[in-house]
């Protein structure tokens, strides 16, 4: 009798030990010190409550990866618990594993189709992936059954990103759905704006955010939009007038500054129109309307030299260098010659080599190659060859040929002008066989190489 009470009396303080480290975690956790809480949890055999509590504490402190670790251990002890896929879902996205974190939360919609959350955050990743469609057509299935704001949303936003322009009415039903469900939504009222903006029907865009301003007049995001419309609406003073407002509100953002600056500058108002748009500079210094409008700006002002140096900086930007544009047409005609359009491809050779890159006279051995091999027409080939062969260094015939360390010729461009000679050779003699064969016998028709 005495070892029973003995023995229960130990294991009552045990428990009371135990509940009293618990209490002293979930008190940690609830305050936010969770290196006391990992500390209190290592020293406790590890549990599957335990563990999600250690999982959340390192992910408190940044520990994702080592947080992750752990979910995946609840997971294999906890494999009908939706949470603890959910938890190793939300360390994966963390960690740029999207992979991953899909497939996690699959399993736990797999447990239980019907948690929002999972399916919210589910769509949400697959348009961050820019799995467009799919996110469409999960978020088309969760709109059946959840027309809230912010569902309606991702189904528009998939929308937008599947749908071409030649669909973009449907993208506007969307929101203009989303609009009229909730009024107050100033996103839907943004987006609309938008996408009239970009469509060139201003007053659209101008009627929709003067819609919403009556509900709130002080959003930023629709704010700059409205007057983004009234400034393309050419209706200055009303866009000045928003523009203003932003202003006050220390709004420095590009959209702002830039417009703000065209409705000064055509208003002929023209020291405002300088300061606004070379704010719009700092944020966006290759811009070349900025810097075309800058420049003007400054022309009808005292900064007038400076309006010199900003229209020739947009002239420089607007003009790729004949570097690019050699480098663009190395690539253009590598392209035709994939594709088998070899007239194409010779083309493109002369026209870099015209335009872009005179010192490169390979290119004309090259487009002469083209012609003869390709396009089978010896006439041009015989012609840029011989144009190739005028661009030889006087002196070059004398050096001895090029080898490499075995004694074997190498295809330097001193080798290059020899190849050409006598490939221009072989033409001509073989032109000559042919015209003797049909007749036409007048050697002397044929020019000698020079």
């Amino acid at each position: 009798m005495r070892k029973l009470f003995i023995s229960l009396c130990f294991s009552a303080c045990c428990s009371f030990l135990a509940a009293q480290t618990t209490n002293s975690i979930q008190e940690a956790m609830v305050n936010y010190d969770y290196e006391t809480a990992l500390m209190l949890i290592n020293q406790e055999t590890p549990t599957v409550p335990l563990l999600y509590q250690k999982g959340k504490a390192l992910k408190g402190l940044g520990n994702n990866l080592e947080a992750l670790s752990v979910f995946q251990e609840v997971t294999v002890q906890d494999s009908l618990n939706p949470r603890a896929y959910i938890e190793a879902a939300e360390c994966c996205k963390s960690l740029a594993k999207y992979g991953e974190a899909l497939n996690y939360y699959q399993n736990a919609l797999h447990i239980n189709p019907d948690n929002k959350y999972v399916r919210i955050q589910y769509i949400s990743l697959l348009m961050n992936m820019k799995r467009y469609r799919e996110s469409l057509k999960e978020s088309n299935l969760l709109a059946e059954r959840d027309s809230s704001a912010y569902v309606l949303h991702l189904r528009a936003e998939s929308m937008g990103q599947v749908y071409d322009n030649t669909k973009i009415m449907y993208v506007t039903d969307a929101y203009l759905d989303i609009q009229k469900r909730y009024p107050n939504d100033y996103l839907s009222a943004a987006k609309l704006g938008n996408i009239y903006v970009a469509g060139h029907q201003y007053e659209d865009a101008i009627n929709i955010t003067e819609k919403y301003r009556s509900i709130d007049s002080t959003n930023v995001l629709v704010n700059r939009i409205n007057a983004q419309a009234y400034c393309l609406n050419k209706d200055y003073p009303k866009a000045i007038e928003r523009y203003e407002q932003l202003l006050q509100e220390k709004d420095s953002s590009f959209q702002t500054c830039f417009y703000a600056g065209i409705s000064y500058y055509a208003l002929e108002d023209f020291y405002p129109a300088h300061d606004l748009l070379e704010k719009a500079l700092k944020n966006d210094n290759t811009n070349i309307n900025v810097l075309y409008y800058l420049g003007r700006a400054c022309s009808k002002t005292s900064w007038k030299e400076d309006g010199v140096t900003y229209l020739e900086t947009a002239v420089n930007l607007a003009i790729p260098s004949d570097s690019v544009m050699s480098r663009l047409y190395v690539g253009l005609a590598d392209c035709y010659n994939m594709a088998f359009q070899y007239t194409n491809q010779a083309n493109a050779l002369l026209t870099q080599y015209e335009k872009y890159n005179r010192q490169k006279h390979r290119l004309l051995y090259d487009a002469a190659f083209v012609y003869y091999y390709y396009l089978k027409d010896a006439s041009k080939a015989e012609r840029y060859l011989m144009a190739y062969l005028k661009t030889r260094p006087k002196d070059s015939k004398d050096k001895a040929q090029e080898m490499d360390a075995d004694g074997v010729p190498v295809i330097g461009e001193n080798n290059r002008y020899n190849a050409a000679e006598n490939w221009l050779k072989d033409i001509r003699e073989k032109r000559k066989k042919e015209e003797f064969f049909k007749g036409k016998v007048d050697t002397a028709s044929v020019a000698p190489i020079k």
